[in-house]
């Protein structure tokens, strides 16, 4: 190809002062002043708008220098395309040239179309080297909207020409690389953004258009939530809430506790529910509008739903529920669905709050019985308040935990959660009304016979205590049941019969009723405390004398040795000790009170003497072990 110079394709001319190239009013523009456009573009309509711009810029220019070179019939497409380099380095803009090739024709279709090259001094990279510095990719969208224009109009096939590397990014040069648009698959993408650019304008009058939208649903929802709160304010239940959003949208909307049992339901019949339910499936690339509500599907439809939060912890869900010729507004239905949370949330925290100042007025009740405050007519009247006969036959459960390990919760609220988890589940799970009281690390309840038999009474305590060590881990859960009684003036009696019941309990058999206690449960009350004392200090003798945790293990072994019969795999078992270790301690134990551990009657003597240590001294041992 010969040598071109600027005029031969421009024909540029002077007239009147003003300069024309190819018969079109032109200017000179310094690179500087460009980088001056450059910068305030980017400051004013950000580097992704300004990349459309520019690039549309190029993109005429080529197209303009294209059509001149197009009128030449004497050039064949290839040639026509080589011109491109040429004219965009006689323009200045930088120093170009192809390094490789593949372009092939097949009539009037182009079969191949592969192009790749270099920019070296490229005036666009080295005005944002100036103004920016380094970027952190290619910033030559001029020239490749030049490369794209022009050979898109020389071929007549859309093309794209992308930077591979730039001078901007810190490159030596620029390396560019052109093919059709259909080849380059997923990078097409950068084209037709640029070309699908929409105008300042248009694009503010389509965001002013979401932003009304975007208004009225905020207004739908807001008056939605409002008639909610309203409802919720004049006392109504859920049911009348749930009434006003099924007018609104028809939609069956269900509400559940974190069981997932139904709380209330419209729209929708709790048979057919239950029938669906257990088909939900989550679909976890549905857009989410809402971060807390997820879109479930199943057989017949789709559900929106999100959890109900009540102090930081999920407490029920919400769901709105489409069959197939029901289409969801996700928007507008996911905010709805959410404020029926919040409502749910508020209605939740009302029910707790009545819940817990019943439980607090029942406590203070059954302190007051014990502490024989009333007549037992009064009593009877006040119980009435709150649908409970005590007239009945009874029983008081002593219910003490200790927490194994160290909380990061304050102890106050490890003692509110361990009162709230026994109330919930006695009202919620056993459907009992049972008087609860507090003393330190004991919870004390009063079960009447007609709700809970004797036969039965054990079994439900044992549930009971299963049930806490799953819900608050780390902590030893163990109960005294008090004898039956008929009284209920002598609450307070029952009550000290369970506490000393419960002193018996032990890892291995955290129940103890107080009848198991035989003659030593009569025996032990306030008048016989120093006889007591006087009997264990006569059959431990020295282990009883100066009590520490040394001489608590080895008591707290003798009795598991005479507990278990004398078995030493047994009571090795229970101690979790070898039976070389267990052996060293009986021989201790022996020595220390020079008696024969397999005598019976010594034996049943002991075995009284422990059992009174760990009633009568509960409060001294216990301190000792915190120590």
């Amino acid at each position: 190809m010969k040598t071109l110079k600027l005029n031969d394709l421009l024909h540029i001319r002077q007239e009147n002062e003003l300069w024309y190239a190819n018969n079109e009013r032109s200017v000179f523009v310094s690179t500087r002043a460009f980088g001056a456009m450059q910068r305030d573009l980017i400051q004013n309509i950000g580097i992704n708008r300004m990349k459309t711009f520019f690039f549309k810029y190029g993109y005429q220019l080529g197209v303009e220098d294209a059509e001149e070179v197009a009128k030449r019939d004497s050039l064949s497409s290839l040639e026509k395309i080589e011109y491109g380099p040429i004219i965009h380095a006689l323009k200045g803009h930088a120093k170009s040239r192809i390094t490789e090739k593949d372009f092939e024709v097949d009539g009037n279709q182009i079969v191949s179309f592969r192009f790749k090259g270099i920019w070296e001094n490229s005036f666009e990279a080295e005005q944002h080297l100036q103004n920016f510095g380094i970027s952190q990719g290619p910033v030559c969208y001029t020239l490749t909207g030049y490369a794209t224009g022009y050979v898109t109009r020389v071929v007549g096939v859309d093309v794209f020409f992308k930077e591979l590397q730039c001078q901007g990014q810190g490159a030596p040069c620029c390396v560019w690389e052109g093919r059709l648009v259909s080849e380059w698959k997923e990078e097409s993408e950068e084209f037709f953004s640029y070309s699908k650019e929409l105008p300042i304008l248009k694009e503010l009058e389509q965001t002013n258009e979401k932003l009304m939208l975007e208004r009225n649903n905020l207004a739908l929802v807001s008056k939605t939530y409002n008639e909610m709160t309203n409802k919720l304010i004049e006392g109504n239940s859920i049911e009348s809430i749930l009434d006003i959003l099924h007018k609104q949208n028809h939609v069956p909307i269900v509400v559940e506790d974190s069981r997932q049992n139904v709380i209330a339901y419209k729209g929708i019949t709790l048979e057919e529910f239950e029938s669906i339910k257990d088909t939900f499936s989550e679909i976890p690339d549905k857009k989410q509008f809402h971060s807390k509500v997820s879109i479930f599907s199943f057989e017949k439809g789709i559900s929106l739903k999100t959890p109900i939060y009540l102090l930081g912890k999920i407490v029920g869900y919400c769901s709105f529920l489409y069959e197939r010729e029901l289409t969801p507004n996700y928007e507008i239905d996911s905010m709805i669905v959410d404020r029926l949370a919040s409502i749910c949330s508020l209605l939740f925290l009302k029910e707790k709050t009545e819940v817990e100042s019943m439980e607090q007025v029942k406590g203070h009740f059954l302190e007051e019985i014990m502490s024989r405050k009333y007549t037992q007519q009064e009593i009877m009247r006040k119980a009435d308040f709150i649908q409970l006969d005590l007239s009945d036959h009874y029983h008081i459960v002593a219910l003490n935990y200790k927490f194994l390990n160290s909380y990061d919760e304050k102890e106050f609220t490890l003692h509110k959660k361990t009162f709230e988890t026994v109330s919930a589940y006695l009202r919620e799970e056993e459907n009992l009304n049972v008087l609860i009281g507090q003393r330190p690390d004991t919870l004390l309840l009063l079960i009447t016979e007609k709700q809970v038999s004797q036969e039965n009474l054990e079994k439900k305590i044992r549930t009971l205590v299963i049930f806490l060590k799953k819900q608050i881990k780390n902590a030893l859960f163990l109960a005294g049941i008090s004898s039956q009684n008929s009284n209920i003036l002598e609450a307070g009696a029952a009550m000290e019969e369970a506490c000393s019941a419960v002193r018996l309990s032990s890892r291995d058999e955290p129940i103890t009723f107080f009848s198991e206690l035989g003659v030593l449960g009569i025996l032990i009350n306030d008048q016989n405390e120093q006889a007591i004392k006087k009997m264990i200090r006569e059959q431990l003798g020295v282990l009883y004398k100066n009590l520490d945790k040394n001489k608590l293990e080895l008591i707290e072994t003798l009795y598991h040795f005479l507990e278990q019969g004398g078995n030493l795999d047994q009571t090795a078992e229970s101690l979790a000790l070898s039976k070389s270790g267990l052996r060293y301690r009986l021989n201790k134990i022996t020595d220390l009170l020079d008696r024969d551990l397999r005598d019976p009657q010594r034996q049943f003597q002991l075995m009284m003497a422990l059992k009174a240590l760990k009633i009568v001294e509960y409060e001294r041992i216990k301190k000792i072990q915190a120590e």
